[in-house]
C-alpha cells in the first residue's frame, strides 16, 4: 500500500511540475512585431520627440506636426490625430486646428529597416489627401521599435509628393512613445 502511495505520489508531482513548465512556455512566447506595434503612440511637447525642428522632410517636426498621436489597430487600421501645422483653419477642415485622418497600414517585417505602408482612407485634409479610391495616398515609411517595443521611430516618404521611401533613418526622425 505505501508502495502505491508513493508511486501515485511521484506521479502527481511529475504532472504538476509538467503542467507548471507547460504554462511557463506559454508566457514566453515572442510578439510579432506587428502585435506589438498595436496601440496609440504619442510625440508632442511632454511626451516622445517630434523629431529634427530643421524642416528636414520626412521627420514628423520636418512635416510642420507640433503634437502627433498614431493609432494602430490589430485589425490593420489606423488613424492620426495632430496638431495644425500650418495653423490654418481650414487646414484641418473641422475648425478647431485639430488634423485627422485614417486608413489601413502594412508592415514588411522582413526588409531592414522594417516597412510601414500607410493608405489614407479617410481624411479631413481634403487639400492633401483624398476619399477618391483611384487617388488614395499611400505614405511609404520605415520604422524602428526599441527593445522593450515601447518607443517607435517611424519616416515617411509621400507618393501624392514623389517622395519615395526613407531608405535610411535621418539623424533625427523622432520617436513616438507607447500610451
Amino acid at each position: 500500500m505505501r508502495k502505491t502511495l508513493y508511486l501515485l505520489f511521484v506521479v502527481l508531482l511529475a504532472m504538476s511540475v509538467f503542467t507548471f513548465i507547460g504554462c511557463e512556455d506559454d508566457d514566453d512566447e515572442e510578439l510579432t512585431v506587428a502585435e506589438q506595434l498595436v496601440g496609440v503612440w504619442v510625440a508632442n511637447a511632454t511626451t516622445g520627440d517630434l523629431g529634427n525642428t530643421t524642416g528636414s522632410s520626412g521627420s514628423l517636426a520636418g512635416a510642420g506636426w507640433t503634437t502627433y498621436q498614431l493609432t494602430l489597430n490589430a485589425d490593420l487600421t489606423y488613424a492620426v490625430e495632430g496638431a495644425n501645422p500650418f495653423d490654418l483653419v481650414d487646414y484641418g477642415g473641422d475648425g478647431d486646428g485639430t488634423i485627422h485622418y485614417s486608413g489601413t497600414y502594412t508592415i514588411d517585417d522582413s526588409q531592414d529597416p522594417i516597412w510601414i505602408d500607410l493608405t489614407c482612407t479617410a481624411s479631413d485634409l481634403e487639400l492633401f489627401f483624398t476619399t477618391n479610391a483611384a487617388l488614395q495616398p499611400m505614405q511609404p515609411g520605415i520604422i524602428s521599435l526599441n527593445a522593450d517595443a515601447d518607443q517607435l521611430m517611424i519616416q515617411y516618404g509621400s507618393l501624392a509628393y514623389s517622395v519615395p521611401r526613407p531608405t535610411a533613418f535621418m539623424t533625427d526622425p523622432g520617436t513616438l512613445i507607447k500610451q
